[in-house]
């Protein structure tokens, strides 16, 4: 087959101990692609954040997905840009892949060889504006579906590996390459890869997978390189909201039937897909662990598939000065003491940077130095969450991280980085994320920002059954050993409100040892929320005692080992004409007629949490943005503001002084100066 006009072309090439790999992507063509309406399907509304203009066929997401193992080998470890990585090491996948629906009940064989009816803007969820298939209503959702790309690679040398990873798949995925079922795996929001290595080899030999006359191919190569056609399909398979597993807010219905507080599906590859190539023996993944005090711990796990790995080198640098360095056996766990360290908090984010060096590879990751606990304020007696080793008081609010454009999937990279970027705008510290595992880079700018971040677990949204308990417990310990590195997170939430705890009854399987699984995965030793708002709060394991108040905060108290938290309160909504998912339908816990009169009312509710700071020590406001037609946020769905200035700035002051008040009681409140939306 010849390839299809607008062929996309990229080429990815290597040096050093991991060069030579050309590679050329036959893409469904441009024009194939256009958004669809970002609105509610029932109304005329079109809502695409204000980020969505940069998105096209030629240009989504090409940040570097892992900011936390960065591999650098070909630079010999000098200092990598975490927003691009090492290009010499990989290359992005995201773009127009081919796809169609499965309309088979139980799956239809792969298509291989064939070309799909459709095109799909990778990595945007099905549903999305942006990935250019969305259904128009509930009954046109897909729950089967096939992804299909076609590459054109060169082997790569000797003692190397070729990887292609999907950062989240939501929610079951089967790989073929050239025909050969080559992985599954089943999780929404995990990372998997995809060996390529022995397909690549087997296509060089074979004649029937060279590219075929006329084809660019792989494009210049090397004396004696062959070049391979590697054929890509994914089978996914997302039954949302009628399956067994944690689907979080989605819910098919709500395309037809919006409101209340669950939203439209993300369905199907949702982060960014890439292609790496990495010594066969090579770094695999780090954990790393570091306090207050100024103790590191990390421990590389390798895999050895080459030349053998004899030792792992591990670096702290700071502002490119090495300030400690220790050499281990291979899977030995180091401890690395840092002199006079820089603690990282809202206030100071300080970031330093962790080189591994196992034989020919070389990744680098990063670790904020912090320490986050339970315990006794020294001041008053009462329990309160400690940042290190300081009294600490969580003003936040929940995100639950959907976007208007690409639901489950922001726009652009900055588009991510900008909810983060509100939350020092409107005087918090601290996020909630709500029900949902965002995508890495996501927390990398946590990181560097100073947010901290309370990690719900995903839970199923009602219809729990017994079938749901061991999928929750593989999406917690994926969760935690996916995003256990960050600094920003501080602790887990298990379970929330009555969403699905009730299922948890089997001996082994019960909400305490949920609790105490969170607890042994996770290395850092963060606090464990067992259930936020709901009835399994008053069992006596967990850390917090978190209660659910619509829409004015309750006046929960700590308990001996218990600190007292405000989960959600608020839900104030001034609904604004033009930034409705369908016009003249949203709803709020409390709505109110004007933007002025959604700040006065949240003023009024921090003074109240203000006056019991005595007991409370978090607060989380509900919530960031406008979701669909639960209009409660500060922010429109599009991320346009519903304050303007002198309103945000006392909305601010207001909790930044609820921020000070575990210091000092007597900080005023501000008085609002003036109301409104912004012209």
């Amino acid at each position: 087959r010849r390839p299809q006009s607008g062929m996309l072309v990229a080429t990815l090439l290597l040096s050093g101990s991991i060069s030579g790999l050309n590679v050329h992507i036959e893409s469904p063509a441009a024009a194939r692609w256009a958004r669809t309406q970002c609105g509610g399907p029932l109304g005329a509304a079109d809502l695409p954040s204000l980020w969505a203009k940069h998105v096209s066929p030629t240009r989504v997401l090409p940040e570097y997905p892992r900011p936390m193992m960065v591999r650098c080998s070909a630079l010999q470890g000098q200092q990598v840009d975490r927003t691009f990585g090492d290009a010499s090491t990989w290359m992005s996948l995201n773009g127009l892949w081919e796809w169609e629906a499965d309309a088979v009940p139980d799956g239809s064989p792969p298509p291989v060889g064939r070309n799909l009816s459709g095109a799909i803007l990778v990595p945007f969820p099905v549903e999305s504006c942006l990935s250019g298939v969305a259904p128009q209503s509930s009954r046109d959702v897909v729950q089967r579906m096939w992804y299909r790309l076609q590459l054109y690679i060169t082997p790569g040398p000797p003692d190397t590996r070729t990887f292609v990873r999907f950062d989240a798949v939501d929610w079951q995925a089967a790989v073929w390459v050239n025909g050969n079922l080559s992985a599954n795996h089943t999780g929404s929001s995990d990372r998997f890869s995809v060996d390529l290595t022995d397909a690549i080899l087997a296509a060089a030999r074979s004649t029937a997978l060279q590219p075929p006359p006329g084809s660019t191919g792989c494009g210049p190569t090397r004396a004696n390189q062959t070049c391979a056609r590697v054929e890509l399909l994914v089978s996914v398979y997302d039954p949302s909201d009628e399956g067994a597993q944690p689907n979080g807010k989605q819910r098919i219905s709500a395309i037809s039937s919006p409101g209340g507080d669950t939203y439209t599906p993300s369905s199907g590859i949702w982060q960014t897909v890439w292609l790496e190539q990495v010594p066969a023996s090579h770094v695999d993944s780090v954990r790393i662990g570091a306090d207050a005090s100024g103790l590191v711990t990390a421990c590389a796990k390798l895999v050895q598939g080459g030349t053998p790995v004899e030792s792992v080198d591990y670096e702290v640098i700071v502002d490119g000065v090495v300030l400690a360095k220790a050499t281990t056996p291979p899977g030995a766990s180091v401890a690395l003491r840092v002199p006079s360290p820089r603690l990282w908090s809202p206030a100071s984010p300080t970031l330093y940077d962790l080189r591994v060096t196992a034989g020919g590879d070389t990744v680098l990751g990063y670790f904020g130095m912090r320490s986050f606990s339970v315990g006794r304020d020294d001041a008053d007696g009462v329990v309160r969450p400690m940042l290190n080793g300081q009294p600490t008081f969580l003003a936040g609010w929940l995100d639950q991280s959907y976007w208007p454009d690409g639901l489950y999937t922001a726009p652009t990279d900055a588009a991510l980085r900008s909810d983060l970027e509100a939350v020092s705008t409107f005087g918090y510290n601290t996020v909630r994320l709500h029900q949902k595992v965002n995508p890495e880079r996501w927390y990398l700018h946590a990181d560097q920002l100073g947010v901290l971040v309370l990690q719900d677990a995903i839970q199923k949204y009602g219809r729990a059954t017994a079938a749901t308990v061991p999928l929750f417990e593989a999406d917690l310990l994926a969760m935690i050993q996916s995003r256990g590195n960050h600094p920003s997170i501080v602790q887990w939430t298990a379970f929330n409100e009555w969403d699905c705890w009730q299922a948890f009854t089997v001996p082994g399987h019960t909400v305490a040892d949920v609790v105490a699984l969170a607890r042994a995965a996770d290395w850092q030793n963060r606090p464990v929320d067992t259930d936020s708002g709901g009835a399994a709060n008053a069992q006596p394991q967990g850390d917090v005692n978190d209660v659910h108040s619509y829409p004015y905060p309750a006046h929960p108290k700590p308990t001996t080992h218990k600190y007292a938290m405000v989960g959600e309160y608020g839900g104030i909504g001034a609904f604004i004409p033009g930034k409705e998912w369908v016009p003249s339908r949203c709803h709020a816990y409390k709505a109110v007629a004007t933007p002025a009169e959604e700040a006065s009312t949240y003023l009024e509710m921090a003074r109240m949490l203000l006056n019991r700071t005595a007991d409370i020590s978090a607060a989380i406001y509900t919530q960031i943005t406008d979701v669909e037609l639960e209009c409660d946020g500060f922010l429109n769905y599009d991320r346009s503001s519903k304050f303007d200035a002198p309103t945000t700035r006392a909305i601010a002051e207001a909790n930044r002084a609820l921020i000070a008040s575990v210091k000092s009681r007597a900080h005023p409140m501000p008085a609002l100066q003036a109301g409104g939306a912004p012209g």
